[in-house]
């Protein structure tokens, strides 16, 4: 039946479109994990015991898991912190005489093209097939100039959550001041150091995200402010159970019309 088959044209399309998701995913995140787990680890020999094996492999779990449950959690915030727990075990992993600035640049590339796709592919749902539609009159004008400053001021803030923290890691491990001042002041422990400083600067970065560009994304994310607090008051009142003043006013402007009207009846 025509129906039938318009009825199951959204779910398959809606299949289609999570398979698609999941194997971007799985693919992007499996190569997170071979650029920074697996083949330093290899080629610095860290997988010597089966302890060193298993936590190489252990970020697979949260990846797989995420993949799994669609989880946002899993795939952007359990799974990079799993990244680094043989890294810290490790620091050799991490070493800076690993990390040329070209193969520097196609891991960050990977990792962001990771974190881009997770997000946009866990956020991005299809929707279903609306009953019916109808053209909207604003459709068709152009859209006004401080929409499109805003679209300018996102894409600016999108460039600069990429450009920053890449900015700090090259900093950390490819300034020669930094690698000297390592090499004179912790002689037998560069590889360490050195790890700690690309998590401190990842910190460092995460903390200003929220409180710096989240802060100022606010307002934005939840429209627009003067309509979101009428929306909230009126919502507000609604819950409290009880008329308003205007209710009053409006129920004894109604009663003084309809005692009008009688009286205007009986002249």
């Amino acid at each position: 039946m025509p129906g039938v088959a318009t009825a199951q044209e959204p779910v398959g399309g809606a299949r289609r479109w999570r398979t698609f998701a999941d194997a971007v995913a799985l693919a992007l995140g499996l190569n997170v994990w071979l650029s920074l787990v697996l083949v330093p680890a290899i080629h610095v020999s860290a997988l010597r015991s089966p302890l060193a094996v298993a936590l190489a492999v252990a970020p697979l779990a949260p990846l797989l898991l995420g993949i799994w449950r669609r989880s946002e959690l899993m795939l952007l915030g359990a799974f990079p912190s799993t990244l680094l727990i043989p890294i810290s075990v490790t620091p050799e992993i991490a070493s800076a005489h690993l990390y040329g600035p070209v193969r520097f640049g196609v891991v960050g590339v990977g990792i962001v093209a990771y974190l881009l796709s997770g997000s946009f592919f866990m956020a991005f749902h299809e929707p279903a097939a609306p009953l019916s539609t109808r053209p909207l009159a604003s459709a068709a004008s152009v859209r006004p100039s401080r929409w499109r400053r805003r679209e300018r001021v996102y894409w600016q803030l999108t460039a600069l959550a990429i450009v920053c923290p890449v900015m700090g890691l090259y900093w950390v491990n490819f300034d020669p001041a930094i690698g000297k001042f390592l090499a004179q002041m912790y002689p037998d422990r560069v590889s360490g150091m050195s790890t700690l400083l690309n998590v401190a600067v990842l910190a460092l970065w995460l903390v200003l995200y929220l409180h710096v560009f989240l802060g100022a994304l606010r307002p934005h994310r939840t429209g627009d402010r003067d309509l979101v607090t009428h929306i909230a008051i009126a919502r507000a009142d609604a819950t409290k159970g009880r008329p308003r003043l205007r209710f009053h006013v409006a129920v004894a402007g109604a009663l003084g019309f309809m005692a009008l009207l009688v009286y205007l009846r009986h002249l």
